[in-house]
C-alpha cells in the first residue's frame, strides 16, 4: 500500500512479479522439503491417473465434434442444407477455424483470469448444445453459423490443456503426455464410425445426420457438467493430494522455470513473444501442416466414397485411418521423449509422410484402389508431427503469460491451416481433388524444411549462450516467472587477482543497494529487494563494490538431490570464451566465483541433466536466466564437494568406511588398492558413496551419518548420469553395492545383487577386462592388469554363486575369456593382504565349482549321468584337499581355539554344495537328507556358532542366509534320529539365531526366519527312514539309542565314493553327529558306501532333489535353487 500524496487515499498494488499461487504452496509448507525418487515417482503415476483420463476423453470429444461433420456429408446432409453448390461445403469446414481463430485468445484470458476447471466445464457444455441445435440448421448460413460458435467455444480448450500439463509435469515428461491426449483425435475415429453406423440404420422420422448430432450433443452436455468436479486444473487446486504431494508437485517443478499460475498479464512478455523467431517457425510449420488436416478431417470420407464403396463401407474404411493416427502420434511422442535432440527431425519425418500420401493420392489412377487406400491411411502423419510440435513449444517457452499466448499462437496457425485446407479443395476437382492434395504436396515439404531451420537455429542459439558469461543471482527465476529471453546487460571480463589464479567477475545494473537488478524490476523500473542466498553465500561482484544484504523471509527452497560425499569433480570440457577447463577446475576452493562450465553440445536440448530430471531431448533454448538455474546447480554441487571433502568429520567417516572395507570386505571383492584408496575416493564421487555404502551396512558408526540407502541412491544416480568417467572406477564402486539389498529379487527391478552383477558383467565385457592382452602388447603397459583381474574375477565368483542360490543363468561363457587367474602378485606384498589375497582366491575356485553344479542341477534329470555327480564329488575333494595350511578349517575338537572368520566364511558356501548333492526326495513330507548332508550342516552350524560367540555377525555377506536355509533341511530330518537329535535340535536354534541377527541387515533373513517357522510346523513327528527298494534287501540301516552303529552291506564296492574324504578336518570330537556318523571305528571305514552311486543315493534323481526340494510340505513350495522364498523378499547375493 502507498499513499496518493494528491488524492489522500490509499491505492492498492500488486505484485505481479511475484504473485504466482506455487510460491505460497511453498511457503507455507512446513515438512520435509526433501523427496525419494521412489516417492515422486509414486506420485507422478498418481497424477497420470488423476489428470489423463479426463484430457483424453474431453480431446476425444473435440475432434470427433468437429469431425462429425465429414461423417454426416455422407448421410445426405450436404444436400439438405445446399452444400453441394460451389465450394459451400468446403467453407462449412472452414468456417469452424475461424472462430477456433478468434476464440482461443478470449478463452485462455478466461482461464487465466478464472478457474480453470469453471471455464472449461462451461465451455464444454455450451458446444453439445450447439451441437444438439444443429438438428433445427435448415440452410448453408445456419450451418455455418453453428460451425462457427462451435469453433468459437472449441477453441480454448487445447490450450487450457496445454497450460494443465505444463503445470504438473516436468519438461521432459510434458511431449508424451500431450501426445496421449492428442492421439485421442485419431483414436476416436475407430469407434465413431461404429456407432455412427449404427446410427445410421435407424429408421426413423428424422434424416440420419441428425440423430449423429443428437448422440453427440448430448454425450458432450454430460461430461461437461461433470467436468467441474473431476478435472484437475493445476497442482495447487487439484482435488485428491494431501499437502505433502501437492508441495512436491509443485516443488519439482522448479527447474521447468514455467510458474504454475499467475493470474496477472504481463504485456512485456506478450512483446518478447512477438519478437522471438522461433515462435514465428513453430507458428509457420503449425499453419502449414494444418493445410493437410482439412483433407483429412473433411474431405476423406468423400474421397473414400470416390472409389466405389458405399456410405456405410466408407464409414468402416475410416477406422484404419483412424487407428493409424492414433499410434502415430503416441509413437512419435514417445520417441520424442526417449530420444536426445528428435523432435525436429520428427517433425520432419512427419512432413515427409503426409507428402507421399498426397502424392499417390494426386498421381495413382481410381483402379489402383489398395494403393489409394494404403495412401489415406498414412495421410493423417501430419498429426503426430503436430503433436510433437506442441510439446516442443510448451518445452522451449518460459513465463506463464508468455507461454498461454504461445499456445494460443500456436493455434491460431493450427486455425488458419485448418481454415485455409478444405478452400484448395475445390467442388469441381471432385471426387480425387488433384489440385487439393498438390498444395498439400507443396505446404507439407515447406513445413518439413523449416523445421529443419528451427533446428540450426537452435543450434545457432545454444552456441552463443554457451559462449556467454552465466552470472548468479537467480536462485528464484521460477518464482519470478521470468521468461525464457529476459536477459539483463550481462558482459563478462577476465579479472587478473594475481598471476596464478583467475576468475569471471559479472557486471550487472545495481540496485541502490549495491545488488544486481534482476530483469524484471530493471525492465519495470522497479527497486529490487535483494534475497539471500539459499546457500548461505555472499552475492558475487566485484570486491570493491559494497555489499549490503536485506533479509527477505521466502519460502525454502525444496532439496530433492543431497550428495552424501561430495568430493571434486572434473567438469566435461565445454566451450568458454577466455578461460579454458583447465583453469577452472583448480579455482573451485576459491572464495572468488569462478567461470561455469557450460554444455559442450551445440543441438537442440543441449545441457546436462540436472536436479535427477532426465534431459530427453527438448529444444531447451533458453536465455541466460532458464540456463542459469541448471548451470548454477552445478557449480553449487562443485563448491559443496570441495567444502565436505576437506571437513574434518567427513573425513572422518570415509576414514572409517575405509577400514571397515579392508577388514570385512576385501577378502570378497578385492577391488580398491590400499596404496591409491584415499585418492581415488577424492577424485570420484561415485566411489566415496558405494564405500561409504558398504562401510555403513557392516559396521554403521554410532555418530550421525546418512546410512547405506541414501550412500546407495548418490552413488547409484552418479552412475546412471554418467557422472563417473573413468569406467573401471565405476565398476569398482558397482561391485560395491554388493552390500545393499533393498529389494526382493522376486519382482523384476534395478537394486538386485543379481541385477548389478549383470550390468558389472557387461560393462566389464564391453571393455575387453575379460580378454587380456598377449605378452608383448603395448596395452598390457597401460592397463592396471592386476586391478581388471581382480573385478572380473570377483563379479565372477558372485555369478556363479548366484545361478546355484537363485536358480539364475549364467551369463559368463569361460571359452569366451581367456583372461589370468587371480594370482597372489595381483595383491600387494604385506602379509595380511597376502592372507586375504589367499582366501579371493580359493573362493573363487570353489565358485567355479559351484557354478559347474548349477549347469549340472540344471539339465532334465534323462540327461545326468552318475559320472557327472562323481565328478562334482571329485571336485570338492581336490578343492577342499589342496587347501593351503593356513586355509585349512579348524574343527576338528569341540571348541575352536584358532577362529579365522574369513576361513570360516570360506566354507560355507563348500558346506551347502555338500548338502545340496546328498538330498534326495522322499514320498513323504521332508526330503530325505543323506549322512553327508547332515554332517555337512552340523559343521554349518559350527561355523556360524563360532561367529555368534564372538560378539558379532553384520559382517556376513546376504547369501549367509541361504546357507543357513540349506543347513536347515538335514537338521531338520536329523532331529527324528535320537542318536542325532540333541545336537540337530541345537544346531537349528543357532541357525535360528543367526538368521534372527541377520534380519538387522538383509529383508531376505525375514523370510528365511519365516521359512524356518512353516516348516517346523510342516513337519510330522512319524516319518520313517526311507531306504530304497533296490537295496532294501542287503542293506540295513537302524538308528536307535541302544545301537550307534551303522550296519552296512558287505558287496559295497571299494574305491567308488568315499564321501568321508569331503571332511578331512571332521573327527569324531568335532560334534556328536560326526561322532554317531564315524562310529567307534576309524573314519572312512564303516560309514564309506552310504552314499555309493550304487547304493542309497540315485543321481538320476538329482533334478528332482534341486528343483522341487520340499513340493510334499503342504502347500508350501521350497525349491533348494531359490531358497529365498519367492513369494516374499528373496536372498540377495
Amino acid at each position: 500500500m502507498y499513499s496518493d500524496p494528491e488524492n489522500l487515499k490509499t491505492v492498492p498494488t500488486t505484485d505481479t512479479v511475484h504473485n504466482d499461487e506455487a510460491v505460497r504452496v511453498l511457503h507455507h509448507y512446513d515438512g520435509a522439503h526433501s523427496w525419494s525418487d521412489e516417492e515422486e515417482n509414486k506420485l507422478l503415476r498418481k497424477v497420470d491417473w488423476r489428470v489423463m483420463p479426463v484430457l483424453c476423453l474431453v480431446y476425444m470429444l473435440v475432434y470427433y465434434d468437429k469431425a462429425i461433420l465429414s461423417q454426416a456429408a455422407i448421410f445426405g446432409l450436404r444436400q439438405q442444407l445446399h452444400l453441394t453448390i460451389g465450394n459451400r461445403y468446403s467453407m462449412s469446414a472452414a468456417i469452424f477455424y475461424l472462430g477456433f481463430i478468434l476464440g482461443s485468445y478470449p478463452a485462455i484470458v478466461l482461464a487465466q483470469r478464472f478457474p480453470v476447471e469453471r471455464v472449461a466445464s462451461a465451455i464444454v457444455t455450451l458446444w453439445g448444445l450447439t451441437l444438439i441445435l444443429t438438428t433445427v440448421c435448415t440452410s448453408y448460413q445456419g450451418i455455418y453459423a453453428q460451425r462457427f460458435v462451435l469453433g468459437f467455444l472449441e477453441a480454448g480448450i487445447s490450450p487450457m490443456f496445454m497450460l494443465i500439463v505444463g503445470s504438473f509435469y516436468k519438461k521432459s515428461e510434458q511431449a508424451f503426455r500431450m501426445g496421449i491426449w492428442y492421439s485421442t483425435t485419431g483414436y476416436v475415429s475407430v469407434f465413431s464410425p461404429l456407432i455412427n453406423y449404427g446410427l445410421g440404420k435407424i429408421n426413423g422420422g428424422l434424416n440420419t445426420w441428425r440423430y449423429m448430432y443428437y448422440f453427440t450433443g448430448s454425450i458432450t452436455m454430460l461430461v461437461g457438467l461433470v467436468l467441474y468436479v473431476i478435472i484437475s486444473p493445476d497442482p495447487v487446486r487439484a482435488r485428491g493430494f494431501n499437502d505433502r504431494e501437492r508441495y512436491i508437485m509443485v516443488a519439482r517443478l522448479q527447474a521447468n522455470n514455467t510458474g504454475v499460475k499467475n493470474k496477472h498479464f504481463k504485456s512485456a512478455q506478450l512483446i518478447e513473444l512477438l519478437l522471438d523467431p522461433k515462435f514465428w517457425i513453430i507458428f509457420s510449420i503449425a499453419f502449414l501442416s494444418m493445410i493437410a488436416n482439412g483433407a483429412i478431417s473433411t474431405f476423406v470420407p468423400i474421397v473414400i466414397e470416390g472409389f466405389g464403396f458405399t456410405a456405410f463401407n466408407s464409414l468402416l474404411l475410416l477406422m484404419p485411418v483412424g487407428f493409424y493416427a492414433g499410434s502415430a502420434m503416441l509413437l512419435l511422442s514417445f520417441l520424442a521423449g526417449k530420444l536426445r535432440n528428435s523432435r525436429t527431425i520428427l517433425i520432419f519425418l512427419a512432413q515427409m509422410g503426409t507428402t507421399l500420401a498426397s502424392i499417390l493420392l494426386w498421381k495413382l489412377p481410381t483402379k489402383e484402389r489398395g494403393a489409394l487406400l494404403f495412401a489415406c491411411i498414412i495421410l493423417p502423419s501430419i498429426g503426430a508431427g503436430y503433436a510433437v510440435l506442441m510439446g516442443l513449444q510448451v518445452a522451449n517457452t518460459a513465463g506463464y503469460t508468455k507461454r498461454s499466448m504461445a499456445s494460443s499462437g500456436l493455434y491460431i496457425g493450427y486455425c488458419l491451416g485448418n481454415f485455409v485446407g478444405p478452400l484448395v479443395f475445390k467442388a469441381n476437382d471432385a471426387p480425387r481433388y488433384p489440385k487439393g492434395f498438390l498444395v498439400v504436396v507443396i505446404t507439407a515439404i515447406a513445413a518439413g524444411i523449416l523445421a529443419l531451420i528451427y533446428r540450426g537455429l537452435c543450434m545457432y542459439t545454444n552456441s552463443q549462450r554457451d559462449k556467454s558469461g552465466v552470472p548468479e543471482g537467480f536462485d528464484h527465476a521460477y518464482e519470478d516467472d521470468l521468461t525464457d529471453k529476459t536477459v539483463s546487460g550481462y558482459t563478462s571480463r577476465l579479472s587478473h587477482r594475481n598471476e596464478r589464479e583467475r576468475t569471471y567477475v559479472l557486471l550487472q545494473t545495481q540496485s541502490d543497494q549495491g545488488i544486481s537488478k534482476c530483469s524484471n524490476c530493471t525492465a519495470a523500473n522497479r527497486e529490487c529487494e535483494v534475497r539471500v542466498s539459499k546457500r548461505g553465500r555472499k552475492r558475487h561482484m566485484e570486491e570493491d563494490i559494497q555489499q549490503t544484504q536485506v533479509i527477505i523471509n521466502t519460502p525454502a527452497r525444496p532439496v530433492h538431490r543431497t550428495q552424501s560425499f561430495h568430493v571434486p569433480v572434473v567438469p566435461s570440457p565445454a566451450p568458454v570464451t577466455s578461460i579454458s577447463p583447465a583453469q577452472v577446475v583448480p579455482e573451485v576452493a576459491s572464495a572468488h566465483f569462478n567461470q561455469t562450465p557450460t554444455s559442450s553440445s551445440v543441438v537442440e536440448g543441449v545441457g546436462r541433466s540436472h536436479q535427477n530430471d532426465v534431459d530427453t531431448g527438448y529444444l531447451q533454448v533458453y536465455g541466460h536466466e532458464n540456463h542459469i538455474e541448471a548451470e548454477l546447480a552445478d557449480l553449487e554441487s562443485t563448491l559443496e564437494q570441495r567444502r565436505d571433502v576437506l571437513d574434518p568429520k567427513r573425513r572422518q567417516l570415509l576414514q572409517t568406511f575405509a577400514e571397515t572395507y579392508w577388514d570385512y570386505c576385501y577378502c570378497w571383492c578385492p577391488v580398491l588398492d590400499p596404496s591409491s584408496f584415499m585418492e581415488d575416493i577424492d577424485r570420484s564421487p561415485m566411489l566415496a558413496n558405494a564405500v561409504a555404502l558398504a562401510g555403513s551396512h557392516v559396521r554403521p558408526p554410532l555418530l550421525s551419518h546418512d546410512g547405506p540407502k541414501v550412500y546407495y541412491d548418490k552413488a547409484r544416480a552418479l552412475f546412471y548420469d554418467d557422472a563417473e568417467t573413468n569406467s573401471l572406477t565405476a565398476l569398482q564402486a558397482l561391485c560395491l553395492f554388493y552390500w545393499w539389498a533393498p529389494r526382493a529379487t522376486s519382482t523384476i527391478h534395478r537394486h538386485s545383487s543379481w541385477w548389478w552383477t549383470s550390468v558389472i558383467i557387461r560393462h566389464a565385457q564391453q571393455m575387453g577386462i575379460h580378454r587380456e592382452p598377449p605378452q608383448g602388447h603395448p596395452l598390457r603397459s597401460s592397463h592396471n592388469l592386476s586391478l581388471r583381474r581382480r573385478i572380473w574375477w570377483t563379479v565372477f565368483a558372485r555369478e556363479r554363486l548366484t545361478a546355484l542360490c537363485q536358480s539364475k543363468p549364467s551369463i559368463i561363457d569361460p571359452d569366451d575369456c581367456n583372461i589370468l587367474e587371480p594370482q597372489l602378485s595381483d595383491f600387494p606384498n604385506d602379509t595380511v593382504s597376502q592372507k586375504r589375497a589367499l582366501v579371493f582366491i580359493h573362493w573363487v575356485k570353489l565358485c567355479a565349482i559351484l557354478g559347474r553344479m548349477a549347469k549340472v542341477l540344471g539339465r532334465s534329470s534323462d540327461n545326468i549321468s552318475t559320472a557327472a555327480h562323481v565328478g562334482m564329488h571329485e571336485s570338492l575333494v581336490s578343492w577342499v584337499h589342496n587347501l593351503p595350511t593356513e586355509l585349512k578349517l579348524q574343527i576338528s575338537t569341540t571348541h575352536t581355539d584358532s577362529f579365522d572368520r574369513d576361513i570360516h566364511q570360506l566354507h560355507l558356501p563348500y558346506f551347502t554344495a555338500i548338502i545340496i548333492l546328498h538330498l534326495r526326495r522322499s514320498a513323504h513330507d521332508l526330503p530325505q537328507a543323506l549322512p553327508p548332508a547332515i554332517l555337512a550342516a552340523s559343521c554349518t552350524v559350527r561355523i556360524l556358532g563360532d561367529i555368534l560367540l564372538r560378539g558379532s555377525c553384520r559382517y556376513l555377506m546376504p547369501i549367509t542366509c541361504w546357507y543357513a536355509g540349506t543347513a536347515f533341511i538335514p537338521l531338520l530330518q536329523a532331529v527324528r534320529m535320537p542318536p542325532l537329535s540333541g545336537e540337530a535340535e541345537e544346531g537349528i536354534e543357532t541357525l535360528v539365531s543367526t538368521v534372527e541377527q541377520l534380519q538387522q541387515m538383509w529383508g531376505s533373513a525375514n523370510v528365511i526366519q519365516q521359512g524356518f517357522q512353516r516348516l517346523r510346523n510342516a513337519t510330522t513327528t512319524n516319518v520313517p527312514v526311507a531306504q530304497n527298494p533296490a537295496v532294501a534287501d542287503n542293506t540295513h540301516v537302524r538308528w536307535s539309542s541302544d545301537d550307534a552303529d551303522i550296519t552296512l552291506s558287505p558287496q559295497q564296492p571299494e574305491g567308488i565314493y568315499d564321501w568321508t574324504a569331503l571332511f578331512p578336518f571332521v573327527t569324531k570330537q568335532t560334534n556328536s553327529i560326526a561322532g554317531e556318523l564315524f562310529g567307534n571305528q576309524e573314519k572312512g571305514t564303516v560309514t564309506r558306501g552310504l552314499a555309493s552311486p550304487d547304493n542309497l543315493f540315485h543321481y538320476e534323481s538329482m533334478q528332482n532333489e534341486y528343483n522341487g526340494l520340499l513340493d510334499p510340505f503342504m502347500d508350501f513350495t521350497f525349491d533348494i535353487g531359490d531358497l529365498n522364498f519367492a513369494a516374499q523378499q528373496s536372498a540377495e547375493l
